[in-house]
């Protein structure tokens, strides 16, 4: 059964929106607007055909259908649409793709979910993947620019 956070959207970055920063996300976030800045959920993150991020990704689980230029890493399931480009790595221990779609970079699907948040750390040490650092059981925690970071 599906969660229902993953359903409801928490946070929207509409088409004409943009924003210029990083973003911690307790919940779902969709982007069909632009972000430039790191990107970290503790649910699901969309992004949309007319979706573009400048921006690392970090979430549970995630849908491209636009652009993204950085590193997508998910703990679950990171699905990408047709016609969806990614410019970074990705890693996710399950992966989906269909029709026809660019990843330019490395990819890891490691096919396991246990362990997957060691995994997931492991790799962005490797990849350089800049990503926020903060409690997601509470975002009010070094939100922002005033979290530490981790490069």
């Amino acid at each position: 059964m599906a969660n229902l956070r993953d359903s409801l959207v928490n946070s929207l970055v509409g088409t004409g929106s943009s924003l210029r920063g990083d973003l911690v996300v307790d919940g779902l976030l969709r982007v069909d607007g632009d972000i430039a800045g790191a990107i970290r959920s503790s649910g699901k993150v969309v992004v949309g055909q007319g979706g573009r991020c400048e921006s690392s990704i970090q979430a549970r689980s995630a849908i491209i259908g636009g652009l993204v230029k950085g590193d997508v890493c998910v703990t679950e399931r990171l699905s990408v649409l047709d016609g969806a480009v990614i410019v970074g790595n990705v890693f996710a221990p399950r992966m989906d793709a269909e029709g026809e779609v660019v990843i330019h970079g490395d990819v890891e699907v490691s096919g396991r979910t246990e362990k997957a948040e060691e995994a997931l750390i492991d790799f962005q040490v490797r990849h350089g993947t800049r990503v926020p650092t903060v409690d997601l059981g509470d975002p009010r925690k070094g939100a922002g620019t005033e979290g530490s970071w981790r490069k």
